[in-house]
Parts: C-alpha cells; structure tokens; sequence
C-alpha cells in the first residue's frame, strides 16, 4: 500500500478506474460529464484524457477531444467527432440538445462521480471514510487529514454550488434539508444534487449542516433586495412556511402584502395553525395603528385574548373597534348590512367560550350565517361545526352535538390542521362523558392526543384540556389520582387560560366531588371559592358555581345549609316550583335543570315520605335533557323514596337496574356522589343479599366502596347510629350547634 502521507497528498486525485473504463467504454460520440460543483469532474476529466491536451475555453479549437467547460451561462457551439466534456449544470451549449434528440448523447450525472466503496477500498478506513463523505469527492481531503474545515466548506458551497441558485429553489432546498420526507415539488429542486428522495442521500446527509448554513447565509445575503426579499417570501408562502413570509414583507415594509398572506391564512385560524408564539411574533410585526384599526387584525387580538382565557378583554377590543353592538351576539349575526362576514362568524365563535342560554333564535341566526359560507371552505365550516356542537352540549341535545361534531370533523381533516381535528375529538369525548359512556369517551380522548403529538407546534393549553379530560375520565372510572393531581398543580394555569363551558362544568362537577369526598367538603367549596374569583370579572359560570356548592353541601350532610344556599339563588326553579311539578319533563336550560334536581335531591333526603315525591321524580326522568349522571342520580333517588316510603321490592328491582347500568358503563364516581343514598339503601342484610346475588352488581358497589373515602361506613363500624355519624359528620366541617340541630329537627338544648 502507498504510503499514507502520499495518500493524503493525493486524496484529491483518488482514481476510479471502475467509472473510467465505464465511460472509455461508452460508444456514443459525445460523452457529457454534468455534476454539480466539488463532484471531482475536472478530475475525472483529467483521469480519461490521461495526458492529451483538455480544450478549457469558450469553445474547442483544433479537434480536441477533451472539453473543461468554463462555468458560465452559456458556451459556444458543440463541435463535431468524438468529445467528452465537463460542464456545470447551469451551462448551456448549443447544439447538445440537438445531438442528445439524435441519440448521440451519453450522460454521467452526480450520482455517477460519487467515490464507491470499491473506490475507498485502497485507503485506510474506507466505513468511516464513505459515513464522513457520502462519495463526495470534495470531503476526501478533509476526511482523510481529519481536519475541520466546515467553514470553509460553507463558503465553497455558497460560491460555486448554491450561487447560481435562484432564490425559491433554494427556499425549496432547504425545506428539502430540514425534512425530506414529506411533499416536495420536485420542478423546484430541478439542478440540485442528490435531491427527491424520501430519505437524505448519504451525500447530503454528510454535508448537511454546511449545506443548510450555506443556504441560509445566501438567502440572508438577498435579502437586502427587495425583489429576492419578496422572491423568497413568495416562495415560503407556497411551502407552508406563513409565518417567516410575513416576517420578511414585514421587514421591507410591504404591510398589506402581510396583511393579505395572514388573510389567506385563515386570519385568526393563523393560531391554531402555526402556534401562539408564531401568532404573537406575527402580530407584534405590524403597526400598532393598523393592529388597531384592520379588521382581520383586531380579530386576531380577540382570538389571542380569548386563548389566553382573558375574555372580557376580548369583548373590549371588539367594542373599541366595532362599537358596543358588538357585546349583543343576536345583533351582529342578525345585521348582514352593517356587519361583515368575518366578523359576524368570529361573533358566532365567540360564543363558544361564553357561558350563556342557548335559544333557538340565536341557532337560526347561526344558521344563517352557515349558508353565506362556501362549501369547500372547510375551515370556516368545521369552525362553524365546532361552535354548534358545543352550544348543543350545554343545551343538553347530545345526538345533534354528536351530529355536529361528525360534521366539524369531516371539515377539519380536508384542512390538515391538526390541532383543530384535537378539538372535534376532544368535544366529543366530552359528549360521551356526559353521556355516561367513559369507555367510548376513552377512545376519543385517545385520537385527540394522536392529533395532538401531529401539531406541528407546542400547545401547552390543548395538553392541558387533554390532561384534565382524561382526569375526569379516570375518575368516572373511580381513579382519583390524576384528578386530584391535576387540581393541586395544574388547576391555576387552566383557570387562567382558554376556558369551554362544557369543560368547566366537567371541572366544577368532577373537582368538587374529588376534594369533598377525599378531603373535606371544606375543601371543596374552597375550591369553587376559587373558581369564582377566578371568573369574577367575567361573571361567568357564578350560578353553575353556586348550585355545585348546593350538591357539595348535600354530599357532606349539610342539608339545612343546602336548602338555604338554594333559596338564595335567583332562579324561577325554586322548592315551590318543583314541588309543583309542571314542567319538570320540559327543562332544558342547564341551570336550571340542575337546580330543579337539587331540589329533588333535597327532598329526597330531608322529606323521603312526602306524599308525591315520586311522580315528582318519574317527570323529572321523563326529561330527555339530562345527562347520564343526572339520570342515574335521580333513579338512586327514586330507589330511595321507594324504600322509605314502604316498596322495598320496587326500591330493589329499581336500585339493580341503575347499579347494573352503571357497571356496564363503568361510571363509578355517579355512584361515589350518590354514597350516602346507597349507604342508606344497602344498610339492611336483605336489601344486600338480594343485591349480591347480581355478580355485576355486587362487584360495581365494592368498586365504589373502595373508591370512596367510605366516611358514613366509618361511622357505623365504629358502632354510632345513622344519625350520630350525621352529627359528627357535621361537627368536622365546622357546623354550628344550631344549624345541626336544625338538620335533625332538635332543639339546641
């Protein structure tokens, strides 16, 4: 073997005898060696002439058969008899096309002139030397003297590869580098080397980083043209790349070339598809007096204050711009003349973050606006969809929320936007929570998160709806540890940030519960306390706060205390309205359903003998807005009344039927928010035998046992009445002598 100083000496001028004798052997008159710069063309070029003269000028003179043709646009014409030549890509000859249309033409491309294993095999380490260069002939010297020169190597590339380059092929390039796998129009990456492929050629590969700051040095180098600025904006704009397009008309001062990129954009929808860090950098780039004056700008203000859950501040920039109209949602959507499309839709979003009483009237005006958006729109569609669907899940309408969401679905996947295909998912789990099916709630929550890891971008809120989704989720399962972790980490950054009123009404249920019956029912109304400073300012959710504060005080015996935070709330639902009965069946607003069933839990408990009761209860069943949980809470009731009231039988048969339907739901927190009914209604041996008898029943009711803190069983095996555990019960949360003297219809004394 030479010696190794002469080889590195040499490296350069490595033969490949292999690629030599192919070409020697080639029989068609006019052998084109066409490679990009540092393929070791010159070189190989040299090799075949083995010491004839290599014509190296504008054109061949005096029969040579060897051409070195100079690196420029165009060359003179190609002369006739046997010729191999060496040329750049970007060099155009006249007459070769003719030649190669008459099949006298053979090429040997970048491929070709790339160093082979075989070639590497008379040089010492020939694997690292192949992993270092890829075959790149120009990274032989550095790889074999095992020097760093990729400064150098970047200047080289910048000068005599990417120079010529024009400014969208190199945008194209580089998108090419960062992520060869996906979608690329190969007509842009025409003229660059080792390019098309699913996965990096090893030439690439090996000269990467140099190759992508060469890239990205002359496209910074061009920016200082306008024309190549706008150029490689244009460019980006057709790759995806919005944001860093914007940037640029931004920097030359082209503000409604921006403006007009954002709007094709989707606008707002800017911030579900690139993240809010890009949407924050691409609002702050535009002047404050055109932030505050554009519409499609003043929108993207109000989407951003709304993702960061500061709702009434959204209401204050709609108002500034658009006048105090602006706070009625019927009157925007309803005003086609004074209004614009843009505005009346976002309007119509808005809504989906508010918490309010859905009437039919807004539903039509939803309607309508629906019609002035193109079918093939499908971004405005699956957003209109999404909104629709959660008005549904507050107005109790689960079929057409399901409907809604399919619909929202089929839109969102046409747009490729990832994150917005999470919240379709996301609503729908929720739709199956509140329909008592955890398990089908599992499988959505389940593709939220797929869509989720698909965003190109962080989004740490989605994460954490998704988290206390899932939280909620196991806790219907009777697991109560990632819910009560959620709510001692993550519960202040949630309530800080873009808020659903499904899902909070899922938080207040679900938290509320967790803390009274693993801690105190101190505890959770501290809980709701928090949630209503929390959303003071916006007065939302305040009376869906306080009717929850109504249960938890039913769920820690605080009976009396229940019926009086109840009287207080000023809603037309009041003790003498249920007792009344008319229209108990034909609630639907939320609210007021779950006061109307706060009520009958009241009596359930306080006055279980009281004549009436169970009609009372059977029309409130009757009412097909409730939710599963709702309904399974009502029927418990009903088993009880039974019970009390004498039909054991009928409180059997009806307590099997809803424990049975739980168990196959697996909804065991329904049955924990119901414990002391149950503990009540499985109290006697009979009642217990009877229902141990059921396999699915008696395995649903340990479940709960052993989900549950257990507090009134703790009571009753430590040998205390019933009514003593009551009394102790009460004492631990810090009742007054009278109010649990009232609570068991004793005097103080």
């Amino acid at each position: 073997m030479a010696d190794a100083g002469i080889q590195r000496q040499n490296a350069g001028r490595l033969r490949r005898a292999a690629l030599v004798a192919r070409i020697r052997a080639d029989p068609a008159p006019v052998i084109v060696i066409e490679a990009s710069a540092g393929m070791g063309k010159s070189w190989l070029l040299a090799d075949l002439a083995d010491g004839l003269a290599i014509a190296r000028g504008h054109q061949p003179q005096g029969g040579h058969a060897f051409w070195d043709v100079p690196h420029q646009a165009l060359v003179g014409h190609l002369p006739d008899g046997r010729l191999v030549l060496a040329k750049s890509p970007e060099t155009a000859i006249p007459g070769l096309a003719r030649a190669e249309v008459y099949g006298r033409v053979s090429r040997f491309g970048d491929a070709d002139l790339l160093f082979t294993a075989d070639d590497f095999a008379v040089l010492p380490a020939p694997d690292t030397l192949m992993s270092r260069t890829g075959g790149w002939p120009c990274l032989l010297t550095a790889a074999l003297t095992e020097t760093e020169a990729s400064g150098t190597l970047t200047a080289f590339l910048m000068d005599d590869l990417l120079s010529h380059v024009p400014s969208a092929r190199l945008v194209a390039f580089l998108a090419y580098l960062d992520d060869p796998g996906a979608a690329h129009d190969v007509g842009l990456l025409t003229g660059l080397p080792f390019v098309g492929g699913k996965v990096l050629h090893p030439a690439l590969t090996a000269v990467r980083g140099p190759m992508v700051a060469a890239t990205r040095a002359l496209l910074a180098a061009r920016m200082t043209n306008p024309q190549e600025a706008r150029a490689i904006a244009v460019a980006q704009v057709a790759l995806g790349q919005t944001p860093e397009a914007i940037a640029i008309f931004q920097s030359t001062g082209a503000w409604q070339t921006a403006l007009q990129t954002l709007e094709a954009a989707g606008g707002p929808f800017f911030i579900h598809r690139f993240g809010p860090d890009a949407f924050e950098r691409m609002l702050s780039g535009f002047p404050v007096e055109m932030v505050k004056t554009e519409e499609t700008l003043v929108l993207c203000q109000a989407i951003q204050a709304v993702k960061r859950g500061e709702v009434p501040l959204t209401n204050r920039i709609l108002i500034d711009r658009y006048g105090p109209v602006a706070a009625d949602a019927h009157a925007v959507l309803a005003d086609r003349t004074r209004h614009t499309l843009a505005f009346r839709f976002f309007r119509l979003l808005l809504r989906t973050w508010e918490d309010f009483d859905l009437d039919l009237r807004f539903l039509d005006d939803a309607y309508a606006l629906l019609a002035e958006i193109p079918a093939d729109d499908d971004l405005h569609r699956g957003s209109f969809y999404n909104a629709v669907l959660e008005f549904y899940i507050r107005a109790r309408r689960f079929p057409e929320a399901d409907h809604a969401a399919s619909r929202a679905a089929t839109h969102y996947a046409r747009t490729k936007i990832s994150i917005l295909s999470f919240y379709v998912d996301l609503h729908r789990a929720i739709i199956r929570l509140f329909m008592g099916e955890s398990a089908v709630a599992r499988v959505h929550s389940a593709a939220a998160r797929a869509h989720l890891m698909a965003a190109r971008h962080d989004s740490p809120g989605e994460a954490r709806l998704l988290s206390l989704l899932d939280a909620c989720i196991d806790y219907e399962s009777g697991q109560a540890d990632a819910l009560t972790r959620f709510l001692a980490m993550e519960l202040d950054a949630f309530a800080q940030g873009e808020i659903w009123p499904s899902l909070v009404e899922l938080t207040l249920i679900y938290g509320s519960q967790a803390l009274g019956e693993h801690y105190s029912t101190m505890a959770a109304r501290s809980f709701l306390d928090r949630w209503r400073v929390t959303q003071a300012q916006s007065s939302q959710f305040r009376t869906l706060i306080d009717i929850r504060e109504v249960t938890v005080l039913q769920n820690g015996n605080r009976w009396t205390e229940a019926a009086q935070k109840a009287a207080e709330l000023r809603l037309r639902i009041t003790l003498a309205f249920v007792q009344a009965g008319e229209g108990l069946a034909d609630l639907n607003d939320r609210d007021e359903t779950a006061l109307a069933l706060v009520w009958l839990r009241q009596m359930a408990q306080v006055t279980p003998t009281r004549p009436g009761l169970l009609p009372l209860i059977d029309r409130m069943l009757d009412n097909p807005h409730l939710t599963a949980r709702q309904r399974g809470g009502a029927e418990i009731w009903r088993a009880h009344v039974m019970r009390r009231q004498g039909d054991g039988a009928g409180a059997q048969v009806q307590l099997s039927h809803t424990l049975t339907q739980a168990a196959q739901a697996g909804s065991v927190a329904l049955l924990g928010e119901e414990r002391p009914f149950l503990t009540d209604l499985t109290a006697t041996r009979r009642m217990r035998d009877t229902l141990d008898r059921n396999e699915t029943v008696r395995r649903v009711l340990k479940r709960v046992a052993e989900t549950g803190p257990g507090r009134l069983n703790f009571g009753q095996s430590a040998g205390l009445t019933r009514q003593e555990t009551r009394v102790l019960h009460a004492l631990s949360e810090g009742a007054a002598n009278k109010a649990i003297a009232n609570m068991l219809g004793l005097s103080e004394a």
